[in-house]
């Protein structure tokens, strides 16, 4: 897969976790939960900036 595609898809998986947390989400998730999905799409974040960064 090219950089722009990896990006894109990493944005993509983000965008996905940020709807499991916002208020407008189907269920609840458990603190655990919450701080694992926040955790990995925090390492998401970093992987994005780093492939924008390279890209440039």
């Amino acid at each position: 897969m090219s950089q722009i595609g990896q990006a894109k898809a990493n944005a993509s998986e983000i965008l996905a976790g940020l709807r499991k947390l916002g208020p407008n989400r189907v269920v609840a998730l458990s603190t655990h939960k919450s701080k694992e999905l926040l955790a990995e799409l925090e390492a998401k974040a970093e992987a994005l900036v780093e492939q924008l960064a390279s890209e440039s």
